[in-house]
């Protein structure tokens, strides 16, 4: 890649233009490589919504876009770098495009960055001079070997293994992935005071904790109710037996849902179940159905649970700051067409299933409902185990 002053105002002036368009023009821009002008034109549209920030430069280089999906939200680099790097010295061994770097890199004191992909590396050790970011310095190899080759010692080690096999099929257990996390946990520890491991929202939380030493805790990370990460801070100095669940739903408005809990404690509990369904029923955001903070929540809100495998929770109480989705009931009613038609009759809902056994979408077709409007359907499973249909409309 040689970036210049010439290459980027062509970007400029084309970064709006169709980027199959752009390649299809390599004979009339013959001076460019219209495939890195396409890549670039993608890599910030992309950019302006995943790392809006960073796509305000625009001597920033975007990589391929399988790289460019790899890479981590600002959202979630920023939660990374506000909760573990402040005033610390990092090395992030697996940098890929480096945005977990550069946000961590904000608030730490220095900051390896270490990445074996020539190209990404390149582009990386570019990118944190054009933002003048300068408290990282990258370097181009195998994190793995960068730990046994390197005598410094760091506060905060971070590692995102690559989740993906020689096929290039997604993966998401720890031995699966690049490099092997469980087979090096001993250096990882021996360098470091802490150790910061990114893995899939897909993975099995529960066999990593036995997989993994020292594990501190354990964050399910989450933005607009979607899953994002699963964090595991691990300490050579932690042989913590009730592992701590930090549950973390970041909100379109910015706000943030927050519930800890440590799992013995949640095994522990007895909590109430009923079969009536009160005036609100509360959903749970998915950081918290990911993390299992069933019991926990029904002894903070004080609300009984509709059944043990049905994660809806029910009350007359409008409980305003419930970290999850608020439904105020309609009707508790039957399954018939005819029922729903009736008091539906613009045919619009959102069909909702939990512990139900005809999924979702079968159901809004078996009921002739059509997605959109105000109105929710939900059909669960009730503690007295019959099934019901829940007529709702959303208040948060």
């Amino acid at each position: 890649m040689i970036w210049t002053d010439e290459l980027r105002e062509f970007i400029l002036l084309h970064r709006n233009d169709d980027p199959l368009q752009l390649v299809l023009q390599q004979k009339k821009y013959p001076q460019w490589d219209m495939k890195f002008v396409a890549q670039q034109v993608e890599g910030y549209r992309m950019a302006t919504d995943k790392i809006p920030s960073l796509a305000a430069y625009s001597d920033f280089v975007y990589p391929p876009k399988l790289n460019r999906e790899q890479c981590s939200s600002e959202i979630t680099a920023t939660f990374k770098g506000t909760e573990f790097a402040t005033n610390k010295n990092i090395a992030d061994i697996t940098g890929g495009l480096g945005i977990d770097s550069i946000f961590m890199a904000k608030h730490a004191k220095s900051l390896v960055y270490v990445e074996q992909n020539e190209e990404l590396y390149t582009i990386a050790s570019h990118n944190f001079k054009a933002i003048h970011q300068d408290n990282i310095t990258p370097y181009c190899g195998n994190g793995i070997d960068f730990l046994q080759s390197t005598d410094r010692y760091f506060d905060l080690l971070y590692i995102d293994p690559a989740r993906r096999d020689d096929n290039g099929k997604k993966v998401s257990a720890f031995e699966n992935c690049t490099p092997n996390i469980l087979e090096n946990m001993n250096l990882l520890l021996g360098k470091a005071d802490k150790l910061l491991i990114k893995s899939s929202p897909m993975l099995d939380i529960l066999l990593a904790t036995k997989q993994l030493q020292h594990i501190e805790e354990i964050i399910i990370l989450a933005v607009k109710n979607e899953c994002k990460e699963v964090l595991f801070l691990c300490s050579k100095n932690s042989e913590i037996p009730n592992k701590k669940y930090t549950c973390i739903n970041i909100n379109s408005n910015g706000s943030v849902d927050k519930i800890v809990f440590d799992r013995n404690h949640e095994n522990e509990l007895s909590i109430p179940y009923t079969s009536t369904i009160h005036n609100y029923i509360y959903d749970p955001n998915v950081a918290l159905l990911k993390g299992g903070a069933f019991k926990t929540l029904s002894q903070l809100y004080d609300i009984p649970k509709l059944h043990r495998n049905t994660h809806l929770y029910t009350s007359d109480k409008r409980i305003t700051d419930f970290p999850g989705r608020i439904f105020k009931v309609i009707k508790d009613m039957p399954l018939s067409a005819k029922e729903i038609a009736t008091a539906i009759p613009d045919g619009k809902a959102h069909v909702v299933t939990r512990n139900y056994p005809t999924p979702s979408e079968q159901l809004q077709k078996k009921l002739k409902l059509k997605e959109g409007g105000n109105l929710f359907v939900i059909a669960l499973t009730k503690s007295d185990n019959s099934k019901t249909i829940i007529l709702c409309e959303r208040e948060k």
